[in-house]
């Protein structure tokens, strides 16, 4: 935006005569300022609004920095209304290189420079026949199996923690619930889409942000609730209330957005996703509140493993979520990474602040912070990718990857931290209450 505001001051101050009548722009592409290459072979459509005065008078020129890495094959000319030109490249090596792309016209014996676009970033990642969403699928099969009874029977465990008693007590008093539900589909869509304004983000990438921030409180946070000793029953509650409520919302919210982006299109929610995630926090939570109504001697050696189970998973989660965005993480520059740890750090921040002015007591702020923060970022993936073509889905599926994973390394680095200060402080009260009375 500041650019396009610098050249338009810049035409104005020259004289009629002496101002350029064409410019450059990229038909194919979504940002000028990087480029991304994924096959051997590439194709870059660039526009022109120059008239040639007299037939084939101009030309494209197109410098690279890196040869090794990228060469350009041929350039050709169409004619039509405006004079478009394809480039032809083809791919060597992996890495980022810049080009220079240079538009001139051939006045007699002279050669005039019309526009040129200068130090446009093109990375050039591995190549490969797939798209990066579909590559990045490709994780041991045999994890998951291994990992999926073991959430079924952690979120039994966690069933059987739950107290019916603080169920009443939110249905009488669900400000927790409405604070946590007001920042998940209100406040954070609308940060989101500020703050990929203030960066100028790509409309798809930026899309993809405002929809992550615009997913309802993910399964890992009743996780991060109890081992920050926050209220583990209204963190399982308040999840299943978000995950209800992005059903009328993040449809809502789709559509609010893409239309301020300039995005046109049917956008499809995933409907059937949304309710496989409810059922599957609701199913094994159920079963665990049955087991200790019924069997009690049980529901205590189910609670035992809660801790040691949930650092396993945690630990199996980040490292899948590494995994399957590793490829996706190859396109990600300063500012996605920057937005990444924006978005769970305001979600903690904006939900522990509410709760804290409310007056509502210490475990229900960290819960209601922490469900703010921990978003379900694969609704939004699956949003995406259903509404998306490539490649503009991989643009857009950057988002909610790099915000999982920075969700998780935020969440691990405060429990450290909690864990190392809670320490600290039982070590300074046993040595005050071991020295002798002066």
């Amino acid at each position: 935006m500041i650019r396009k505001l610098f050249i338009v001051l810049l035409l104005s101050l020259v004289t009629l005569g002496e101002a350029r009548k064409s410019f450059l722009s990229f038909l194919n592409i979504e940002n000028t300022e990087i480029l991304f290459f994924t096959k051997t072979e590439e194709t870059v459509v660039v526009r022109s609004s120059y008239r040639d005065k007299r037939p084939n008078s101009s030309y494209l020129f197109v410098r690279l920095e890196e040869p090794h890495m990228l060469q350009v094959v041929n350039v050709t000319k169409t004619l039509s209304d405006v004079t478009n030109f394809i480039i032809h490249l083809v791919t060597h090596e992996e890495g980022e290189t810049n080009l220079t792309v240079q538009l001139w016209a051939s006045e007699g014996r002279q050669e005039r420079l019309i526009e040129e676009i200068r130090n446009v970033r093109v990375r050039v990642l591995r190549q490969r026949a797939d798209s990066l969403f579909q590559a990045s699928m490709h994780i041991d099969r045999n994890i998951l199996v291994l990992v999926l009874p073991m959430v079924l029977l952690n979120k039994c465990a966690f069933g059987c923690k739950i107290e019916l008693q603080v169920f009443q007590t939110v249905w009488k008093r669900p400000l927790p619930v409405i604070l946590g539900a007001v920042t998940q589909f209100f406040l954070m869509p609308f940060c989101g889409f500020l703050l990929t304004q203030i960066l100028a983000l790509p409309e798809a990438q930026a899309f993809g942000f405002v929809m992550t921030c615009t997913c309802p409180g993910g399964s890992g946070g009743y996780l991060f609730a109890l081992l920050l000793e926050g209220d583990v029953t209204l963190a399982i509650l308040m999840s299943c209330t978000s995950t209800l409520l992005a059903l009328i919302m993040m449809p809502a919210n789709s559509y609010l957005y893409s239309r301020v982006l300039g995005l046109s299109g049917t956008f499809h929610i995933p409907v059937s996703k949304i309710m496989s995630t409810l059922l599957f926090i609701l199913v094994p939570v159920s079963v665990g509140i049955l087991i200790k109504r019924r069997l009690p001697k049980k529901a205590n050696h189910l609670e035992r493993i809660i801790r040691p189970l949930s650092f396993i998973l945690m630990s199996v989660g980040i490292y899948l979520t590494f995994r399957m965005g590793l490829m996706l993480l190859k396109t990600v520059n300063l500012e996605v990474l920057l937005l990444g740890v924006l978005v769970p750090a305001l979600g903690l921040l904006f939900g522990y602040s509410f709760a804290k002015i409310s007056r509502l007591p210490l475990p229900v702020c960290k819960t209601v912070g922490i469900e703010s923060g921990m978003l379900n970022s694969f609704l939004a993936l699956a949003i995406i990718q259903l509404s998306f073509s490539q490649p503009k889905a991989d643009l857009a599926s950057v988002a909610p990857f790099t915000v999982a994973m920075c969700a998780g390394c935020e969440m691990l680095l405060i429990l450290l931290f909690y864990k190392a200060k809670k320490r600290c402080t039982l070590i300074t009260e046993a040595k005050r209450k071991q020295s002798p009375l002066i």
